[in-house]
């Protein structure tokens, strides 16, 4: 089932860009979350400390979660599945602490990001997955905030 996006029947033009914007910001959310979880692979293979890895770990975790999350808006509004493959340019760190700190900002992008989709969607089921993420992705945020004061 395809959804009204609440389309301007007036402006053809106006949405033909709108609705090609939001599928180039799916695939951008969708292209973060498959970079951050193999960055947050790495950083956990970067310490043997069990509570560090354990709050990587939560965020690792949920962006497989946000990636099909953000595959089922896209394959909602297309009518086509689309898949992003894994990064192979992934940035190297001397040490854990630069990575976390990278992290606490690309978290915090990422609501920006995740916000402007959410303004987006006008269905109800779709508001309320980015929803989840953008929470999630502000928790993550201050995991990563707790693991740079604990490392300092």
């Amino acid at each position: 089932m395809y959804y009204n996006m609440d389309f301007n029947y007036f402006n053809p033009i106006e949405n033909m860009y709108r609705v090609r914007s939001l599928m180039e910001l799916l695939i951008e959310a969708m292209k973060d979350e498959r970079h951050d979880r193999v960055k947050y692979g790495m950083m956990m293979e970067m310490t043997d400390d069990p509570t560090v890895k354990k709050q990587i770990k939560f965020a690792y975790d949920d962006e497989i979660k946000h990636y099909k999350m953000f595959n089922q808006i896209y394959t909602q509004l297309t009518g086509r599945k689309i898949n992003i493959p894994l990064p192979t340019n992934i940035e190297k760190y001397d040490n854990l602490i630069s990575a976390v700190q990278t992290s606490i900002d690309g978290e915090l992008e990422a609501v920006e990001l995740y916000r402007e989709i959410h303004s987006m969607l006008k269905n109800p089921n779709m508001r309320d997955k980015l929803f989840e993420i953008i929470t999630d992705e502000q928790e993550h945020a201050t995991r990563f905030v707790y693991l740079y004061s604990m490392l300092k």
